[in-house]
């Protein structure tokens, strides 16, 4: 049975409690936050002995063997170094971190220590997406020709954290959005354009841009993401030379058009959390490889920084992306 610790006792904490209370071959020992009382409730909700705002007596529990990192992203790079440091494996919410450099980083440790670090790119396990990777690896796209996403929304609240990530929007929305698009296509961006903004942020933090990006093999994507429109939206349609296919997240999936996948957005990521944390027991057995790896998501990230530097720059910047998995 392996025993998993739940670090940062939020609202993604709970998806990943759900998966493991569902896994039988997983249980969850702890819960670690700095409000006692939110690991406290959480580690009683499904079953954890230890609740606890101490990280490093946790990482050294023998009956921890996985880390699940849910705290704020710019804490990500030190809980996973520690938990890594003491031989557990890690799975390290998106994004991996705040920067290309701290990500690579984690990734050595990661193999130097011989555990598994999984990125949380849930989106690569969500069963519209993995219909769709599927429909794409037969042939039945074509070439891929242009991906549009659009994520529109009226958030005016400001969690404390975002004020650690000045470039907010682009990488944490953002790092879902390009990660998805270059996983389902299987290609990297080399160059990329972002024009964004703080419009409604206490913190001044983007939350509003328009990325242009464009892959090695000569397809195009824009992802355009909003904080401020009061009609919400969230759609990705993807042209290809033989079909387009059109998704409403996270329900439905067309063909041309037509329905060819459908589930409730709950069904859809519930079973997305517990495939992703399938496929990490399956690693560490070493019966399967890690679906989303540390060193798999590298590029993803690469063009992430272009991006934010496009942003200071306005320019186009050229990623310096890294071999994946």
């Amino acid at each position: 049975m392996t025993g998993i610790a739940i670090v940062g006792a939020g609202r993604i904490a709970q998806w990943h409690a759900l998966a493991v209370d569902r896994e039988p071959r997983a249980h969850l020992v702890a819960v670690v936050d700095h409000d006692l009382a939110a690991a406290e409730a959480l580690a009683v909700q499904f079953g954890a002995q230890t609740a606890t705002t101490q990280l490093g007596p946790v990482c050294a529990l023998e009956a921890v063997d996985v880390v699940i990192v849910c705290a704020p992203t710019a804490r990500h790079h030190e809980i996973a170094l520690l938990a890594i440091a003491h031989g557990k494996h890690v799975l390290v919410e998106k994004p991996l971190a705040t920067s290309l450099g701290e990500a690579e980083q984690m990734v050595r440790a990661a193999e130097d220590a011989g555990v598994q670090l999984m990125s949380g790119q849930t989106l690569r396990f969500m069963p519209m997406f993995v219909w769709a990777k599927e429909f794409i690896d037969a042939g039945h796209l074509g070439t891929p020709i242009q991906a549009i996403e659009r994520r529109f929304t009226h958030r005016l609240d400001n969690f404390p954290w975002w004020k650690d990530l000045p470039n907010f929007l682009v990488a944490h929305w953002g790092s879902h959005s390009l990660d998805l698009i270059s996983y389902l296509i299987d290609d990297t961006v080399t160059t990329a354009v972002c024009d964004a903004a703080s419009v409604v942020s206490d913190f001044g933090i983007v939350d509003d841009f328009n990325l242009q990006l464009r892959f090695s093999r000569g397809a195009r994507t824009g992802i355009h993401m909003s904080f401020s429109s009061r009609a919400p939206v969230h759609d990705i349609v993807l042209i290809g030379q033989d079909a387009t296919l059109d998704f409403s997240c996270y329900r439905t999936v067309r063909v041309n058009g037509e329905t060819a996948f459908d589930l409730p957005e709950d069904d859809m990521l519930q079973a997305a959390f517990t495939a992703e944390l399938a496929n990490l027991l399956d690693a560490i057995a070493g019966i399967a490889a890690l679906r989303s790896s540390g060193r798999s998501v590298l590029p993803s990230y690469a063009a992430l920084d272009a991006a934010e530097r496009s942003i200071a720059s306005g320019q186009v910047e050229y990623t310096q992306a890294k071999e994946a998995n």
